[in-house]
């Protein structure tokens, strides 16, 4: 399933009935990936993304909570501290007409 402000908006509405090793699989440009909750030992990084890019690059990191999981795809996986991300919140994302997801 691609990602879709929708979507966003429907697992984070559902991130705590999440259980450890559950999975969710969606598309985002030229990236399959899969976002997990993680178990335990890795608190405080409680959700994962891991995935692969048409090109043959893999991606995977953990995150302190949903949201700031998907706020570093949006930002196109972003890590270059003099490069400024596009969304600051998840809000910036949805108020956003011309964000690169669609609403459904």
């Amino acid at each position: 399933m691609e990602l879709t402000k929708r979507l966003i908006l429907e697992l984070l509405k559902n991130e705590k009935l999440m259980n450890p090793g559950e999975c969710v699989e969606f598309t985002f440009k030229d990236w399959t990936l899969i976002l997990r909750k993680e178990e335990h030992i890795y608190d405080p990084c409680n959700f994962s993304i891991m995935g692969d890019h048409k090109n043959g690059a893999s991606w995977n990191r953990r995150y302190i909570g949903m949201e700031k999981a998907f706020l570093h795809v949006l930002n196109h996986f972003n890590e270059n501290a003099n490069m400024k991300n596009r969304y600051k919140s998840l809000l910036d994302v949805m108020v956003d007409a011309k964000a690169e997801i669609k609403q459904e």
